[in-house]
């Protein structure tokens, strides 16, 4: 992996680093010139991650070869749901054909790095918790990623069952869309062959953050750099967001959006689906009000001093309805 094939000369560390700036600058313009809407910001992360990520590409190729074999680059957390907001973090992870080979590790970890890399330098930083591509638990062939999910639902802990349930929310970014489907096929067959596995799921996210107290007031953090503000991930999106994906597990739906999870579920869950447009108004509103946000680390508190009174009694209402829909979805999973 060393040496420079001259296929792509021009790009030297300037022009590339200027080519990386271009796009950061590119980034805020876009995303300071649209409309708060779910389908409007997702166009733009879609936009300049695909600029930066094929940019990458085209650099490790030039300096190590052509990928030696097919794989996948997926996104996962908000960007794999299609669920980002003005600022994102990286969450992402790679998969290529084959068993593990020293020499494509190597190669997709140093992708995987560069990648992590460029995306920072572009407005995404990297994940505190480790969730990127140029990290081994993330970075795999489809064997060993085959053996680390079957591993992780097979042992009872509950960082086990967290990353999976991390994995599931994976869409195909860059490459082969059959070696991510295959992984979640695993999933679907390990529940198949343990029902237990249901009800692990549930056990790992049925702490649902309270965001109204018993006289209707909003519980908003107490302390910290967020204090007086609300949770808004937590106590208003997560429930949503959970639920639904406890679902698509025990349905055996692959995709990731919770948009599109609601409307792949069948027509049994109608009482279901009719939470679909909370969620879609929460998400639209969010964006909203969280516009003028200038870091990734409060993009998820929101000052409710900025709120009018109805949008305070819609957000309450969201809130009730995500928190009755999880309720519903744990009682219909767990009564089978």
């Amino acid at each position: 992996m060393s040496g420079k094939n001259g296929r792509f000369a021009d790009l030297n560390e300037g022009f590339y680093l200027d080519k990386l700036e271009a796009i950061y600058q590119k980034r805020i313009d876009m995303l300071n010139s649209v409309e708060p809407t779910v389908e409007t910001v997702l166009e733009v992360h879609e936009q300049i991650m695909d600029e930066t990520v094929k940019l990458v590409l085209e650099k490790v190729e030039s300096e190590w070869g052509s990928p030696p074999t097919h794989f996948a680059f997926f996104l996962l957390g908000s960007g794999g749901r299609g669920e980002q907001l003005y600022w994102s973090d990286q969450d992402h992870g790679l998969v290529y054909a084959g068993d593990r080979n020293d020499e494509h590790e190597q190669y997709f970890l140093g992708l995987g790095q560069e990648i992590v890399t460029a995306l920072e330098k572009v407005g995404y930083q990297k994940c505190d918790g480790k969730v990127m591509a140029s990290y081994k638990r993330w970075c795999k062939s489809s064997e060993e990623w085959q053996a680390q999910l079957l591993h992780w639902m097979q042992n009872d802990k509950w960082e086990n069952i967290r990353h999976t349930l991390t994995f599931f929310d994976a869409t195909t970014f860059i490459g082969d869309e059959l070696l991510l489907q295959d992984l979640k096929d695993v999933i679907f067959q390990e529940m198949d062959h343990n029902p237990t596995l249901v009800q692990r799921f549930i056990d790992n996210t049925g702490r649902v953050k309270k965001g109204i107290g018993f006289f209707g007031q909003f519980l908003v953090e107490t302390k910290g750099k967020n204090q007086g503000k609300l949770d808004l991930k937590q106590i208003a999106l997560f429930p949503f967001v959970n639920g639904l994906r406890l679902l698509a597990l025990n349905e055996e739906i692959q995709a990731a959006p919770t948009l599109e999870r609601f409307q792949k579920l069948s027509p049994f869950y109608k009482e279901v689906k009719e939470f679909e447009g909370d969620f879609y108004h929460l998400l639209n509103h969010q964006l909203k009000w969280q516009k003028g946000v200038k870091s990734y680390g409060s993009i998820h508190y929101l000052d409710l001093g900025h709120l009018s009174n109805k949008e305070k009694k819609d957000l309450k209402k969201w809130i009730r309805r995500g928190h009755q829909l999880y309720g519903k979805i744990r009682t219909l999973l767990e009564e089978g």
